[in-house]
């Protein structure tokens, strides 16, 4: 039930219980004291001001009882002291079931506690049934609220599953921290290039090899390091020769 049914019921029950124990009361309590003066009962005397309280108690507990949830403590609170009030009201209202009345000579008594008390009783047999309301929806609150409870964790859990997932793809990607140190290197012009391991090999050996070749000082042409005539010139290799 919404907050705004609630508060329209809780309204609608103050303004039916006011019309029914205390405004319609105080017009019949008027209506017999005026056209039957001689009949009286032990409350008599001040039944206004017991109608004007045990009403608004009533009318209170009632409207207090509208207002709450249906399964919550405070509802069945208030429902089992409305009906409280309401037997005591009925009490006051019918004297406790004894009325007396005289009518000149004559004295008649009255004495019908023992309906009254049958009444009062059938009264209170309506506490069974809040206290049954309560139970029936106190169960259905706590299972909706361990539905919720289980959707809520549901979800955080597919939430950390997810960020699980996005940190672990993100830890799978490539990052220069995983390639080769030498893949990288540091030109002369201050530039960064790619310089393969196996690349960098090949130019050490190649100039491992060119060490070993001899320059013929007189035309300049090339010789192995075991010739000692150069081929194009016939000028002898002195030692020392190399490249």
């Amino acid at each position: 039930m919404r907050t705004r049914s609630r508060l329209s019921d809780s309204v609608w029950t103050a303004f039916t219980e006011t019309i029914r124990f205390i405004v319609v009361p105080i017009v019949l309590v008027d209506l017999i004291n005026t056209n039957y003066p001689d009949l009286s009962t032990a409350f008599m005397p001040n039944i206004v001001q017991y109608i004007l309280f045990f009403g608004g108690m009533i009318t209170a507990a009632s409207t207090l009882e509208t207002a709450n949830k249906p399964g919550t403590f405070k509802r069945m609170l208030f429902g089992l002291s409305a009906l409280a009030f309401i037997c005591l009201w009925l009490f006051v209202i019918l004297g406790g079931g004894v009325a007396t009345f005289e009518y000149g000579p004559y004295f008649v008594r009255f004495d019908m506690s023992k309906i009254v008390l049958i009444m009062l009783f059938g009264i209170s047999l309506k506490g069974l049934l809040v206290v049954s309301t309560y139970s029936t929806h106190k169960s259905y609150l706590e299972e909706k609220e361990r539905q919720q409870k289980a959707e809520v964790r549901a979800a955080r859990e597919q939430e950390a599953a997810r960020k699980k997932l996005v940190a672990k793809q993100k830890a799978s990607g490539p990052s220069l921290s995983r390639m080769s140190k030498v893949a990288f290197q540091v030109t002369a012009d201050d530039s960064i290039g790619y310089a393969p391991e196996e690349h960098a090999d090949k130019q050490s050996h190649h100039h491992e090899r060119t060490l070993a070749i001899k320059t013929c000082p007189v035309c300049g042409a090339k010789a192995a390091q075991k010739e000692t005539v150069c081929k194009s010139c016939g000028a002898w290799f002195e030692h020392g020769t190399y490249r």
